[in-house]
Order: structure tokens, then C-alpha cells, then sequence
């Protein structure tokens, strides 16, 4: 599969995520492009799935994916995944970011196969990281409707 990850990441943190993902899903045999967000947009129309990942702003996702996704013309046809970052716990803003980055992508006819979070400050980063990468790679395989 053709894979586009899209990335927003001021500090480092969610490329890093996206990163280890990327990483993940070419050892599985993927085609995968990391595209950060740094003003220019790139399209995405070669890409069967893409991966959104974001840190949490304000319980939201960051400005430029929304701006971002707002901008597509299209996701028909494309499976999609979503990722946030964040330093508080998921009640706190990660779950919010992930409805609303789904919800995105679902107004422009992607196929959300699943979700998943990494929570900045918890003692089960390297955990949660894994978790993420493993799920969101499951999720892609299988195309089931999953959250995590």
C-alpha cells in the first residue's frame, strides 16, 4: 500500500511518533511518505491511506492540520488514521483532538480506520508510542472501524 503520513510537530515530539510509524509501516513492505506541514502544501492524491498526526492545541488539533485538511479537495476512496500528541491525559484534550481530526476526514470521504494517542508527560510514553504505531498499522491492514 501507498501511505502518506502528514505531520504537524513544533517540538519534535509528533514527528518522532510519525517517524517511528513510517519506519514501521515499511518494514511491513509499505510505500510511505512523510510529509511535514512547513507552508507549502503537497497533494496527496497518489496515497490509498494517510495518516494525519498532530499535537493537541487547546484540546484541538493544531491549526495548520485543520487548515490543512480543510484545503483537500477529496478523501474519497482513501483509508485514513489519526494520531495526537499531547502533554495532558487523553480526557484532557487527546480525545477531543482525535473526534475532531476523524470528523475531518470523514466530511471529506475518508475511510477512518482508527485512532490513536501518546500522551507527552506519562511515566508509559515509550508504551504508548508502541501501542500507537502497532494499532495504527492493524488499523491500515484490516480497515476496520477501530479506536484505541
Amino acid at each position: 500500500m501507498n501511505i502518506g503520513i502528514v505531520v504537524y510537530s513544533q517540538m519534535g515530539h509528533t514527528l518522532s511518533v510519525a517517524s517511528k510509524l513510517a519506519e514501521k509501516l515499511s518494514s511491513l513492505g509499505h510505500r510511505t511518505s512523510l510529509k511535514r506541514l512547513e507552508g507549502e502544501d503537497f497533494k496527496i492524491d497518489e496515497f490509498e491511506a494517510v495518516i494525519f498526526c498532530s499535537p493537541v492545541h487547546g484540546g484541538e488539533p493544531a491549526q495548520q492540520i485543520k487548515d490543512y485538511l480543510n484545503r483537500i479537495p477529496s478523501l474519497e476512496g482513501k483509508k485514513a488514521a489519526c494520531i495526537a500528541t499531547g502533554v495532558f491525559p487523553a480526557g484532557m484534550g487527546r480525545n477531543k483532538t482525535l473526534e475532531s481530526m476523524k470528523r475531518l476526514c470523514e466530511s471529506k470521504g475518508a475511510t477512518v480506520c482508527g485512532v490513536a494517542s501518546v500522551g507527552w508527560w506519562s511515566l508509559k510514553r515509550s508504551v504508548q508510542i508502541r501501542e500507537a504505531v502497532e494499532s495504527v498499522a492493524s488499523f491500515l491492514k484490516s480497515g476496520a472501524l477501530q479506536s484505541r
